[in-house]
């Protein structure tokens, strides 16, 4: 039998706690970083462009979205799949193109198709044309 090398992930990833109070749950340690980023950022949201009040249920808010985004995020991060590619992934999703929507009229330029070539566009008859 081949051993696969999962075991090697999984050593001394976890952070169980300060020496003699183990935590009654593990964390990894990449959980920590991206809850930490994550925390200056809504911290820099809130305070910054929503303008919440600095106070303890703020703090206690701003805490609970940090440990939840934490953990939707990190459900889908793994050695094979690490916190960059997936927020590559979230950003070219959100900027893919889209088709048109039921009704919507699209516009194409084709001044902008000329001008890039520097030639006229070769006219090609449509389905059922003729030539002519």
């Amino acid at each position: 039998m081949i051993d696969n090398d999962d075991l090697l992930h999984r050593v001394d990833q976890h952070y169980l706690g300060p020496t003699g109070f183990t935590l009654p749950f593990r964390i990894r340690y990449s959980a920590l970083g991206l809850g930490a980023a994550l925390m200056v950022i809504v911290f820099v949201i809130a305070r910054g462009v929503v303008h919440i009040p600095l106070g303890f249920n703020s703090l206690i808010v701003m805490i609970g979205i940090v440990f939840v985004l934490t953990s939707k995020v990190t459900k889908v991060v793994n050695a094979d799949r690490p916190v960059r590619s997936v927020i590559r992934a979230a950003w070219n999703d959100l900027n893919a193109p889209r088709p048109p929507k039921a009704g919507q009229t699209v516009t194409l330029r084709l001044s902008t198709i000329t001008r890039a070539t520097g030639r006229t566009p070769a006219v090609t008859p449509n389905e059922g044309e003729s030539p002519r």
